[in-house]
């Protein structure tokens, strides 16, 4: 038996391991040796974190790029903890399919002030996205969430003009979340929802993936980058020598070798992302 990060426990899965090395594009010889890898260290009662670290730990050895896609959720989390850095890294998501973003707003409502975290425009229309962070793995995104987002806009609506409100969350969204969304029409975002074209589907484009799946650099130089708006490794990829090295001070070496990485991720070819990716409408 397994324990999840809620607690809650379950049979360890063979189809569950492989599935989700499918979906980082391992390589179809590599699947059943990471199970064997996997299973040699399991004992009774593991938690999902051990599973997770084993995993890792045998990716990073064998194939690199396969270690920092399945690096990715976890990679989200470390966007904070203040919930900031996801809100331009959500904004980012929505600049790239072809969005004017505003981050980080505060507008007068018929009643009280609201902090909006993104405003959207495109193609007439105008909405708000509340970007809900959890730093915690094994925490949903519960119906009260929705209840607040959908409360701000009906008193933002008629003021600011605003056609609609979003919800994107980094952790998976309850079922009674999902049902409140579709029912009062809440265009919502989160780990698992909607089955296709959720967050887990857009973070997977390679040009979407943020510093944070970088191991070879520290927490602190990674929250140097966020701070200073360098968000993707494709950023990193643009940023200059003077900035990362003179005015940040971050290590040379591990600059070097985190650009590597970081090319490594926008340049390998993945097939079973990149046929994902076709088959999912963008966001709407």
């Amino acid at each position: 038996m397994i324990i999840k990060k809620s607690g809650e426990k379950e049979p360890f899965s063979d189809e569950k391991v492989l599935a989700s090395m499918r979906r980082i594009g391992l390589p179809e010889e590599l699947q059943p040796v990471v199970l064997k890898h996997i299973k040699e260290r399991l004992h009774q009662n593991t938690q999902s974190s051990e599973v997770f670290s084993h995993i890792l730990e045998f990716l990073e050895k064998n194939h690199k790029p396969s270690s920092l896609r399945f690096n990715l959720k976890r990679a989200i989390f470390d966007l904070g903890p203040t919930g900031f850095p996801f809100e331009r890294y959500v904004a980012r998501i929505f600049e790239s399919q072809g969005y004017k973003v505003t981050v980080d707003t505060i507008l007068q409502g018929d009643c009280v002030s609201h902090e909006v975290d993104v405003i959207l425009e495109k193609d007439g229309k105008k909405e708000f996205v509340e970007a809900k962070f959890h730093n915690q793995q094994g925490v949903k995104t519960d119906v009260h969430v929705l209840l607040y987002t959908y409360a701000r806009f009906l008193d933002l609506k008629e003021k600011h003009k605003f056609d609609g409100v979003w919800v994107v969350t980094n952790t998976k969204v309850t079922s009674e979340s999902r049902e409140y969304a579709l029912c009062k029409g809440v265009k919502t975002l989160g780990w698992n929802f909607p089955t296709k074209g959720g967050l887990q589907d857009f973070v997977e484009n390679p040009s979407m993936y943020p510093v944070t799946v970088l191991t070879e650099l520290t927490m602190e130089e990674k929250k140097k980058l966020l701070e200073e708006d360098i968000i993707l490794c494709s950023d990193l990829l643009k940023a200059s020598d003077f900035v990362l090295k003179e005015k940040l001070l971050l290590n040379p070496h591990r600059v070097e070798e985190a650009k590597e990485s970081a090319r490594m991720i926008t340049t390998t070819h993945h097939p079973v992302v990149e046929k994902r990716n076709e088959q999912h409408s963008p966001l709407v």
